[in-house]
């Protein structure tokens, strides 16, 4: 119950949730009420892409690397954050095999985006807490500035909701269920979203590294490519990026079935840059 009066003010940044028609009134009515003074959300629409619903048991992996100075010189110039270049990039590479394909949606795409709260756990002891945060990546917009531009007002409601409350929903609505049956629960709620309401095309993750040379037993490490995961309800596509050392090193999971050619994106997203680039603010 206390689960239920908690997350109710918060029903449209659920995943699925937020897609069932009335939620997003149903949240500004009890903020309304003086549940919670929160920022409002933009409706998202998940758009069907070629990598939506249920994937398959296979996988492709693909990995590359970005110079971090670039997209510094572009996050200065257009007075951004890395992580909205780095969105930006995603979605005008999202946007190039989509249109390659003759599937780009007319609306943009919705992404999950892994943002740190960096709350306190007991004791006043530092620790990061992640929450799971949804934007859109303007796919629709063909002008690559006003697409970057896009991807930071997005961002920026998406900070100003968690500023004022980091959200706990994900966290609580685990400890409120056995694990065995929250288990079965996960399994079976993401079959059946993903045959119905999408909660996002894809997850994009970016991990802030050291810039500075790692070593292991006297091995310098070259690069650090991130290795995720996909679900029924993420989609086929996962593109996380870490950056280290100077870089920005690349790690893209897929669908082997939905995705068979993983490898283009890494061509996409170099080409995205030297776009950004060559972009005037």
């Amino acid at each position: 119950m206390r689960f239920l009066a908690g997350v109710m003010p918060r029903l449209d940044e659920i995943p699925v949730v937020s897609q069932i028609p009335g939620t997003g009134l149903v949240s500004r009515v009890v903020r309304g009420i003086g549940a919670e003074p929160l920022p409002g959300l933009p409706r998202m629409t998940v758009p069907r892409t070629p990598f939506s619903g249920p994937i398959s048991p296979h996988r492709r992996f693909a990995f590359g690397t970005l110079p971090l100075a670039d997209v510094k010189r572009i996050k200065n110039a257009f007075g951004v954050t890395v992580n909205d270049v780095v969105l930006s990039l995603c979605a005008t590479a999202l946007r190039r095999w989509l249109v390659q394909r003759d599937e780009l949606p007319r609306e943009p795409l919705v992404a999950g985006i892994p943002i740190s709260s960096r709350g306190l756990t007991e004791g006043d002891v530092p620790a990061n807490e992640v929450v799971l945060a949804m934007a859109t990546l303007p796919t629709d917009v063909a002008d690559p500035g006003e697409r970057l531009r896009g991807v930071s007002r997005s961002m920026k409601t998406v900070k100003d909701r968690y500023a004022a409350a980091p959200a706990t929903w994900l966290l609580e609505f685990s400890e409120a269920m056995p694990a065995a049956l929250s288990g079965l629960a996960d399994r079976a709620a993401f079959r059946i979203a993903s045959r119905t309401a999408s909660a996002m095309n894809l997850m994009v993750s970016n991990v802030p590294g050291p810039q500075f040379p790692l070593y292991m037993c006297g091995a310098r490490l070259l690069a650090h490519y991130p290795v995720s995961v996909i679900t029924d309800v993420s989609g086929g596509i996962n593109i996380t990026v870490f950056s280290y050392d100077g870089s920005l090193d690349v790690g893209i999971v897929v669908d082997r079935d939905m995705v068979p050619d993983v490898w283009d994106f890494i061509d996409y997203l170099r080409d995205a840059l030297d776009e950004l680039c060559r972009t005037n603010p």
